[in-house]
């Protein structure tokens, strides 16, 4: 089972550590925001990963970021076939299963990054 002190990085593994506590304080609105900040990190300390992509059936290709879950923080229209991926809220509240869909995608993501 992934947990975020198998992430290396001090800043990373904070802000995947502080959106488990929101979400544990019911509040996955402020844990998805958090999250949203924690992947976008990420995309800094591991910069390859705005253009890798991952296969899909029938070997057809798409960009690794086209996983990120769409629950009402997604990627702006075009930043990510721009090579610039910005988040973009549509929502202003979150469910806690929604908040734990991004934690899950984040750390899993963090942690085989080796980040």
């Amino acid at each position: 089972m992934a947990r975020p002190d198998q992430i290396t990085d001090e800043k990373l593994r904070e802000l995947v550590s502080r959106a488990h506590r929101e979400m544990r304080a019911n509040k996955p609105t402020d844990a998805v925001h958090t999250l949203c900040d924690a992947f976008m990190y990420l995309l800094e300390l591991r910069p390859a990963l705005k253009t890798s992509k991952v296969e899909m059936r029938r070997g057809m290709q798409v960009p690794f970021l086209m996983r990120w879950p769409q629950l009402g923080a997604n990627w702006k229209p075009g930043s990510v076939m721009a090579g610039d991926p910005q988040i973009e809220l549509v929502r202003e509240t979150f469910a806690l299963s929604e908040a734990i869909t991004y934690y899950e995608f984040t750390l899993e993501t963090a942690i085989a990054q080796k980040a």
